[in-house]
């Protein structure tokens, strides 16, 4: 497995319009946290701490950290930046393998000088953490953001890089456009029960309130193999519901209604 996704909290401080499930109010224990991801090391060393939800949000979320950095994990952080300003240390963190900043949740907050400044310090910073700004649907950018794509294209300008939409400021610094995705919704149109996945095969996810499921897109935990406060991580990857959920997306094929409905893993057909 090549990493896993961690919920810590399901609670945001923005409110995206292309986020279209309802924020919650949930934080999971830090001792939980803790029990999680030592059971997590047994199968995968990269983590990450986000499926919905700010995860800089968590009241011990530098604990978290001193912790990955104990295991030895590698960690890559997925945040709308707003609180990137209260933890200047980040980026010493052992564990912290790549910061990647949503930069389009900027279009649906009140921005201070203070949010661009802090994006000016990750840039410049020399300590060789990966940082990925992150552009979505560049075509409805806000004037601010506009400004400050013109203003890191003057100062640093854009070099391709070999991932599609990704750009190279410095080394280890990138800027990545792409367009917006759909969230699954068991509501949604049908898609197709055939298909490529990373889900199941290189990930799982652990929501806020301990249930694994395949992907980083399911929150609700539609396709739960199972909880653990319930059962053991171990006893969970060897169930039959996850071998056959595995063999099902080995062999490119969804019996999943949730799925079947899912216009994201499109993006992986050859």
């Amino acid at each position: 497995m090549k990493r896993v996704y961690l919920e810590i909290t399901d609670a945001c401080n923005l409110n995206c319009p292309f986020c279209t499930y309802p924020k919650g109010d949930s934080f999971m224990d830090l001792s939980d946290i803790e029990d999680h991801i030592r059971q997590i090391r047994e199968f995968c060393n990269y983590i990450y701490l986000h499926i919905l939800g700010e995860p800089l949000l968590h009241p011990d979320f530098e604990k978290i950290l001193d912790l990955l950095d104990d295991l030895m994990m590698s960690l890559q952080l997925v945040t709308n930046g707003v609180l990137l300003k209260e933890h200047p240390d980040l980026l010493k963190h052992d564990c912290l393998r790549k910061l990647s900043v949503s930069m389009h949740s900027v279009n649906h907050m009140t921005v201070s000088d203070d949010y661009f400044k802090t994006i000016d310090r990750l840039v410049e910073n020399d300590l060789g953490k990966n940082i990925e700004l992150r552009f979505y649907a560049r075509e409805q950018l806000d004037a601010h953001l506009q400004g400050y794509l013109k203003h890191l294209e003057e100062t640093y300008g854009f070099k391709e890089t070999s991932k599609e939409g990704s750009y190279s400021l410095k080394n280890h610094v990138y800027v990545y456009f792409s367009e917006l995705f759909q969230w699954p919704e068991i509501e949604a149109p049908f898609v197709s029960e055939q298909g490529s996945c990373h889900g199941a095969i290189d990930m799982i996810a652990i929501n806020v309130h301990h249930d694994v499921t395949l992907c980083c897109l399911d929150p609700k935990a539609y396709n739960s193999i199972g909880n653990l406060k319930e059962k053991e991580l171990s006893k969970i990857l060897s169930s039959e519901n996850y071998l056959n959920y595995l063999n099902e997306f080995k062999q490119h094929r969804f019996s999943s209604e949730l799925c079947k409905r899912c216009s994201y893993r499109t993006r992986f057909n050859s």
